[in-house]
Formats: C-alpha cells, structure tokens, sequence
C-alpha cells in the first residue's frame, strides 16, 4: 500500500502543530481549572485567552507555552500519521471503486473509524502532553522520563488513562472536520465553480475549524480534565468517565462549563487547520511532481 497519505498527512500536522501549540496551551490551563475535584485546580486563575496568554508569559516565560511540545510532535506525527492516513487511502479506494466525494455520511463514517483508531493507540502520548501543559513545570523532562513516571504511579492503565474520552472527542473531530473538508471544497468547486486554489482552501478550513470545535469541544474537555487527573492521590475526586464529568462538571460549574476554552481552542483550531491543509495541498502537488502523475494518490 502506498505510504504517501500517511507522511504527508504526519508531516503537515507536525507542521500545524508548531504554528498553534501557544494557543492550545492557553486552551488546557483554561479547561483544567475551576474542577472542585482538587483544591489546586479549584480557582480560577485565567480570565480568557489573552489574559491565560499574558499571565504564562509573565509568570513562567515565554518557553511555558510551548511546555511538552516534544510530546504534541511526537503526537502529531503517530496520531496525525494514522488518522490521515487511513482517511485518504479509504477515500482512495472508496473512489476507485466508483464513490463520490459527495457521500458525506461514507466519509463521516470514515473520519470516525480512523479517529477512534488512531487516538487509542496513541493515548500514552496524548496524556503525556497535556500533564505537561496544564500545570508551570519546575524542570523539563523528557519523553522517557515522563513514561516512566506515569507508569510507576499508574501502571499501563496510568498511561492510558482518559482513552475513551479521547477516543470519543478524536472521532468527533475526525468524523467533522476531514469529511468537511473534503465534502465542502468538493462542493465549492464542482458546484459553485470556484477554482481549487489557496484561496478556495483557506475559506474551506476555517469553516472546517469552526464546525469541529462546535462539535468536538465538550469531548475536547472532558478528556483534557480526565487526562489532567493524578489518580493516584487519594485526596481527590476522580472521574468515573465521561458521563460522570459531564454530569459534576454542569452540576458545579454550569453546562456551559462544558466549552470551556471554546475561543482559544477555535483560536489554536483555526490557524492548524489552515495550516494543516494548506501544507497538505502542497505535498499533493509534491506528489503530483515528484512521481510524475497527473493526480495525487490521495
């Protein structure tokens, strides 16, 4: 099976992630407080976006947004490989079999299978990332460093802590905002006659952008807060599951409290889809050139 989809699909997520991760920063510390399941959670520090940007700088530094970046690369390009890649050779075969991209809920369908798959194998990396930004770090650790501190305290199921919410919120994401992608272009292009250019897909990213965090966002929170849990101290409340911080979650804080961070993510969302898909435009094209074809594999 080529392996086009799945490097160019890694590369411009790792790309996208460089370009946004201050903003997911501001976005994790923004979901993590105001929990009444830890007293160090409990106040509520940051006032918005700007002022959660303002307050890491001045407090931490400005290296504090970037704080686990290892781990969101590392991320990015597992998770960001699989998803794209099994999106874009099921879309390849899908076509060749005579499937239009007009089949929303075949590529919705899709979205979610290579989401939930994708995010499952890679929760470890995931949890390792958001400890490491949702809290100012005394010292950088590495990845095997942090590995093995979540193991020693939780085992494999301390490394895989917070997998199904994860699941969840990826196939939710995945199930919006690729089909999106592709279903929208596709319409804009083939329907209203617009030309496929970087114009036509920047327009159709940030509509993407702003879909899936509509979608996605209270998945989005509850698996930062389960992943943010240290279920290892007894001093604490810890989640049951989904269900469990949904329900504590709009009890205490409001159902409101379920989009949390909603701005600051479509703010971080926003600029990593357009990246994201402007970057993979031009590997399509690289593909195009470098092989010699006159249309990408995927």
């Amino acid at each position: 099976m080529p392996v086009e989809a799945f490097v160019y699909g890694g590369l411009s997520a790792v790309i996208a992630e460089l370009v946004s991760y201050p903003i997911d920063t501001c976005k994790i510390r923004l979901q993590v407080q105001g929990q009444i399941t830890d007293d160090a959670l409990t106040a509520i520090k940051y006032r918005g976006t700007y002022h959660t940007l303002q307050s890491v700088i001045f407090e931490e530094g400005f290296a504090s947004l970037f704080n686990g970046f290892r781990f969101a690369a590392l991320r990015q390009a597992t998770y960001g490989t699989l998803r794209f890649g099994i999106f874009f050779t099921g879309k390849k075969i899908w076509n060749k079999r005579g499937g239009s991209d007009k089949n929303l809920p075949f590529l919705v369908s899709l979205g979610v299978t290579a989401g939930a798959l994708s995010s499952i194998i890679t929760t470890p990396i995931d949890r390792m990332k958001v400890l490491s930004q949702s809290t100012a770090q005394s010292r950088k650790r590495t990845i095997a460093n942090t590995f093995r501190r979540i193991y020693s305290r939780g085992g494999l199921s301390g490394l895989y802590q917070g997998k199904w919410p994860n699941a969840k919120r990826a196939a939710v994401v995945n199930g919006v905002e690729i089909p999106c992608y592709v279903f929208v272009k596709d319409r804009l292009t083939n329907t209203f006659g617009l030309e496929d250019n970087t114009y036509t897909q920047f327009l159709t990213a940030l509509l993407t952008s702003a879909v899936g965090i509509l979608f996605s966002q209270p998945f989005d929170t509850a698996k930062t807060r389960i992943m943010q849990q240290k279920t290892y101290r007894t001093d604490i409340r810890v989640y049951e599951g989904f269900i469990d911080m949904c329900r504590l979650t709009i009890s205490n804080e409001g159902q409101q409290a379920l989009w949390k961070g909603a701005f600051p993510a479509w703010c971080r969302n926003a600029p990593w889809n357009v990246t994201f898909f402007l970057s993979l435009e031009q590997f399509r094209k690289f593909d195009q050139w470098i092989n010699k074809r006159d249309q990408s594999y995927f």
